[in-house]
């Protein structure tokens, strides 16, 4: 059963890594030829967002269920209580960006500082893996 929500957390985490990377794909790409972004970056925005939501949400429970299952109440590691601070962070800047995103697209887009969301939760999804190799080996 472990191996099976373990399985489901690794997917969740390619799907999550997916999505951040692609929002800073998006970002790299922006330019002249992106005034307003068209139809199908809209779109992809839209889905990343989405799949962004939905692995973070599956991350949390899988990755509850594989620390009691494994470990008890908590992992007896700062790298641990680093990652999960640092995955807190995440799940915060995914929240407001799906809750706010539907009044960004009324108001003629997302104000200037997303972009700096979209890095930070990647920089934040990275140290999340980095730091779960050092608690866990």
């Amino acid at each position: 059963m472990l191996a099976l929500v373990k399985a489901l957390h690794l997917l969740a985490l390619v799907f999550g890594s997916a999505a951040s990377l692609g929002n800073i794909y998006l970002a790299l790409a922006a330019g002249p030829h992106d005034l307003p972004a068209p139809g199908f970056t809209n779109a992809l925005r839209k889905l990343y967002r989405f799949t962004a939501l939905f692995a973070i949400l599956v991350l949390w429970a899988t990755g509850l269920v594989l620390m009691f299952g494994e470990y008890g109440w908590w992992v007896p590691s700062r790298a641990f209580d680093i990652k999960i601070a640092f995955a807190i962070l995440l799940t915060a800047i995914i929240f407001w960006l799906n809750l706010r995103a539907t009044t960004w697209a009324r108001t003629g887009g997302p104000p200037p500082y997303v972009k700096y969301l979209h890095w930070t939760g990647t920089f934040s999804l990275l140290m999340v893996v980095t730091l779960a190799v050092f608690a866990f080996n």
